[in-house]
C-alpha cells in the first residue's frame, strides 16, 4: 500500500455506498428528528415564558421665550437626559416604595432620533403586570424630574393600554419542524461522514490503493430483478417441501440459473480461469475465505467450482464452514445422516469412506462433500490428521479441489486449511470491511503454506451502473449469515445475503 494515498480520494468513495448508508440509517435519522422536535416542544412549553409589552411616548419642551425652535432644540437635549432617567433603579426603587409592592417586569426609555420624544416601553410576564408597570412610571416620574432640569415639562401623549399580545411568542409547531429538520440533517451529515472515513473498500480504485494484494477480479452486484425471476425458475417441489416444512425457500445466485445476470456469470468464469492458470503450475486445491460474515464468500466459492465442472473437469467441492454449514441449501442438494461431512470426520472415518459420501449433482456434475448442522469441536476436526489425508486423496483423485471456509474475523479455521491448500483467494465484500483489518487476513494467509493469489472484489455496484439500468436493487438473495453468527457466538439474523 503507498503511504502516499493515506488521505481522503475521491475516486476511492462510491456514491452510492453513501445512499446505502443513509438507507441502512434511515431509522437513526427518523430517531432524531422526533427527539430534537419533542426536546423543542419540552422547552417552549416549560421552560420558556412569553413576554408582554405596554409602551407610551412623552414629548419634553422646556419653558422658554425664545421661538419655538430653539425650545424644540433644547428639549431635545433634555430628553436624551430624561430617557436615562425614566429606565433608572432610582425611579423604580420610588415607584416601589410608593406603590408597597415590588413590580416585576423592565423598563426601556429611548429617544426618538433627535427629536424632543422618549418612547417608553415596558416588558412583564402577563399583560397586567406590564400595564401597572408602565402606569406607575407615569405616575412617578415628576418626583424625580428636577434633578434633570427644573424647567423641563414632559407631557403625556398616549395613555397606556393593556397589551393583547405576546411581544416575543412562539410559533411552537414551526419551531418543532425546524428542530426535527436540524437534527435529522446533523444524523444525516453524520452518517455520511462515517461512510466516507470507514476505510472500507468501496471502488476499484480504492481496493488497489488500500489493500496489499492483487485484484483477481471483480463481481458484479447482482439484485432486485434477480431474485424476482428466480421465482419462476425455482423448483416447485422445493418450494413446497420448504412451506410443509415451515420454511422460506432460499433464492441462491447460481450460475446454473437462466435468472443469473450475464455479467456476474462471467465474472465468475474469470475466476474459474484464473484458477486452471494455477492448475497448470501444479495447484489443485483452492481455499475460499473472507474476514467477516455475508462476504459472499460461499456464494463464489460454490460458483467456481460449478464453473469449473462445466469445463469437463472433475471438481470436488467441500464445505469445511462446519460452524455454520451452508452450501447444502445453497447448492439444493439433500445429504444423509450418515454421509455428512462432520459425522464422518467425527467417527474418523477411512478418507475413502468419506469421499464415497460425497454428492454428485446431476446438473453440473460437480461432487461436493456436504454437512447440514453444525459442530462445536471443529477446530480438533481440521486440525486432525483425518482430514488432511482426505484433502491429500481428493488431490489424487480430483483436478480442483475447492474448499469454503469460516470468516477469517472470527476464526482461526481458514489458517488450518491454509496449510492444506495449494493456493488461497479473499473475498472482500464492497463497504463491509475496513482496509486495515482486510491487510491482517492477507497476511494471516500469506503465513500459511498455500499460496495467496489476491482478492476477489465482491458485490461491485456504482451509482452510474444503476443509472444506466445495470443495477436492480440492493442485497444478494441467498441463504445468509446476515451481520453477525449466532451459532459463531456473535448474533444471527437469517438474512439476504451472498455467502
Amino acid at each position: 500500500m503507498d503511504e502516499n494515498n493515506q488521505g481522503l480520494q475521491w475516486s476511492h468513495i462510491e456514491p452510492l455506498c453513501i445512499l446505502r448508508a443513509l438507507a441502512r440509517q434511515l431509522w437513526m435519522l427518523l430517531l432524531a428528528a422526533l427527539t430534537c422536535a419533542m426536546a423543542a416542544w419540552i422547552v417552549l412549553t416549560c421552560f420558556v415564558t412569553q413576554q408582554y409589552t405596554s409602551s407610551t411616548t412623552f414629548s419634553v419642551t422646556t419653558r422658554t421665550s425664545n421661538l419655538y425652535y430653539t425650545n424644540i432644540t433644547a428639549a431635545a437635549d433634555v430628553a436624551a437626559s430624561y430617557s436615562q432617567l425614566l429606565q433608572s433603579r432610582v425611579l423604580r426603587q420610588t415607584m416601589e416604595q410608593n406603590l408597597g409592592m415590588p413590580l416585576n417586569g423592565t423598563v426601556s426609555a429611548q429617544q426618538l432620533g433627535e427629536t424632543n420624544l422618549i418612547r417608553v416601553t415596558v416588558t412583564a410576564d402577563t399583560p397586567r403586570q406590564a400595564l401597572v408597570l408602565l402606569q406607575a412610571v407615569s405616575d412617578n416620574y415628576g418626583s424625580l424630574s428636577a434633578h434633570v432640569s427644573s424647567s423641563a415639562v414632559l407631557t403625556q401623549l398616549n395613555a397606556p393600554s393593556l397589551s393583547v399580545s405576546a411581544a416575543r411568542s412562539y410559533n411552537v409547531p414551526r419551531t418543532c419542524l425546524i428542530a426535527a429538520a436540524a437534527g435529522a440533517a446533523l444524523t444525516a451529515a453524520a452518517v455520511v461522514w462515517a461512510a466516507v472515513f470507514s476505510g472500507t473498500v468501496q471502488t476499484l480504485e480504492g481496493a488497489r490503493s488500500g489493500l496489499d494484494a492483487r485484484i483477481i477480479s471483480s463481481v458484479p452486484h447482482e439484485g432486485r430483478r434477480t431474485r424476482k425471476l428466480l421465482g419462476w425458475f425455482d423448483d416447485r417441489r422445493r418450494e413446497r417441501r420448504a412451506r410443509r416444512g415451515g420454511k422460506r425457500l432460499r433464492r441462491n445466485l447460481n450460475i446454473s440459473s437462466p435468472a443469473i445476470s450475464f455479467a456476474f456469470t462471467e465474472s465468475i468464469h474469470r475466476i474459474a480461469e484464473k484458477f486452471q492458470h494455477e492448475h497448470a503450475k501444479g495447484r489443485r486445491v483452492f481455499l475460499f475465505s473472507s474476514v467477516s460474515a455475508a462476504e459472499g464468500k460461499s456464494t463464489l466459492a460454490a460458483n467456481t467450482a460449478i464453473s469449473l465442472a462445466s469445463r469437463g473437469v472433475s471438481v470436488l467441492f467441500i464445505d469445511l464452514d462446519l460452524r455454520r454449514p451452508v452450501q447444502s441449501e445453497m447448492l439444493g442438494l439433500s445429504v444423509k445422516q450418515k454421509n455428512e461431512l462432520g459425522t464422518l470426520l467425527t467417527e474418523s472415518a477411512a478418507p475413502e469412506k468419506i469421499l464415497a459420501a460425497a454428492v454428485t449433482d446431476p446438473a453440473t456434475g460437480l461432487h461436493s462433500l456436504l454437512s447440514t448442522k453444525s459442530y462445536t469441536d471443529v477446530i480438533e476436526l481440521l486440525a486432525s490428521d483425518q482430514l488432511a489425508k482426505v484433502v491429500a486423496l481428493a488431490r489424487e483423485r480430483y483436478d480442483y479441489v475447492i474448499i469454503d471456509s469460516p470468516p477469517l474475523g472470527f476464526f482461526s479455521d481458514s489458517e488450518l486449511l491454509s496449510d492444506l491448500s495449494d493456493a488461497s483467494v479473499l473475498v472482500v465484500r464492497q463497504d463491509t470491511v475496513p482496509a486495515p483489518e482486510i491487510n491482517d487476513a492477507i497476511d494471516a494467509l500469506r503465513a500459511g503454506k498455500a499460496e495467496f493469489l489476491g482478492c476477489i472484489l465482491n458485490d461491485m455496484a456504482h451509482l452510474t451502473a444503476y443509472s444506466a439500468g445495470y443495477g436492480y436493487g440492493c442485497g444478494y438473495y441467498g441463504y445468509g449469515y446476515g451481520k453477525k453468527y449466532d451459532k459463531y457466538g456473535c448474533g444471527h439474523r437469517s438474512g439476504q445475503k451472498q455467502q
